[in-house]
């Protein structure tokens, strides 16, 4: 089983004609959508890839959190390590998305009160296939629960992938770099991967994040694709030009492609190929949680840009 640990959070999807949204005007909405959000995106489309995923996480005793576990299940997640505290509160991510597909957030980070990894959580993390965690935290427990779910996997020899996120500016986002000497897989855009590297150069910035201990850096880049660097093997993946309706979720269906790729010992030009078609059939999709590609949609993608590439999807 993967598990998907922490990130539990709801989103809140609206679509507009376009920005600004001003004080004291109206705008008419073209969408609207409420469920999973946050990592749940990437543990969905791990599952419509056909891995078995389990999700870690706290939520509060409310309606967004029981949103987010009814559609869990019924994608076939186990849920079975989500804590519901009495004193927790949900977080929630208002997504505004314009017809140019492009988001902006507004973030509710709710309350979390775990105050370490809770062994039922740490033992799940050593007997899975794979653990996956990301960067949007909101407190600084909640930045220690994901480097300690990377320790325990690490100590397991479990395969870890961490995508770090924009990152919160009320944290001290150093945590990141400590989290990919941690990680088995890093997958970051150039933005992110600059911001923790130091480094410019998109391709120098995932080197540098190699030597900090990762085995692959997956470097994604929006429309133009991705890149792949391992020590001695860089592949750069181009994308797939699709009209985007909504490119939110992308990058986090991406990471359920790698993941699956990895798992099955894909060459990195499979993996990146299915990553970017993953990616392209997200973006043609509004809205996020159960709203991220199929494996038939996925297929479609490939097929319209007459891909042939035999095993590249689960069967």
């Amino acid at each position: 089983m993967i598990l998907v640990l922490g990130d539990l959070l709801a989103d809140l999807s609206l679509r507009i004609e376009a920005f600004p949204v001003q004080a004291g005007g109206m705008q008419r909405v073209s969408y609207f959508e409420l469920g999973p959000g946050g990592a749940a995106n990437t543990a969905i489309a791990a599952a419509r890839l056909g891995l078995s995923v389990g999700h870690l996480g706290e939520i509060g005793d409310d309606r967004a959190g029981r949103w987010i576990v009814e559609d869990l299940k019924a994608e076939g997640i186990d849920v079975g390590g989500v804590i519901t505290s009495a004193q927790a509160t949900t977080g929630v991510a208002g997504v505004i998305v314009d017809v140019h597909g492009e988001p902006a957030y507004l973030g509710y980070p709710g309350r979390q009160y775990l105050p370490s990894l809770p062994e039922a959580w740490a033992e799940g993390i050593r007997q899975a296939e794979a653990l996956f965690v990301d960067g949007w935290v909101d407190h600084t427990r909640q930045a220690d629960l994901v480097l300690e779910g990377l320790q325990t996997a690490r100590k397991a020899s479990v395969p870890s992938f961490f995508d770090p996120g924009p990152g919160n500016p009320a944290l001290d986002n150093a945590w990141h770099a400590a989290a990919c000497r941690r990680a088995t897989v890093v997958l970051a855009t150039e933005d992110e991967g600059q911001r923790i590297s130091g480094r410019s150069d998109p391709l120098e910035s995932a080197r540098a994040i190699l030597a900090l201990g990762p085995e692959l850096v997956v470097i994604k880049r929006g429309v133009a694709g991705c890149f792949l660097v391992r020590k001695d093997e860089v592949y750069l993946a181009g994308g797939y030009p699709v009209d985007a309706l909504d490119a939110t979720g992308a990058g986090d269906s991406l990471d359920a492609a790698v993941i699956d790729g990895y798992l099955r010992r894909l060459p990195l030009e499979a993996m990146g190929t299915l990553a970017n078609a993953v990616g392209a059939a997200k973006v043609l999709k509004l809205g996020t949680g159960r709203n991220v590609p199929t494996r038939d949609e996925v297929r479609t993608v490939l097929e319209r840009f007459h891909v042939d590439m035999p095993g590249l999807l689960r069967t």
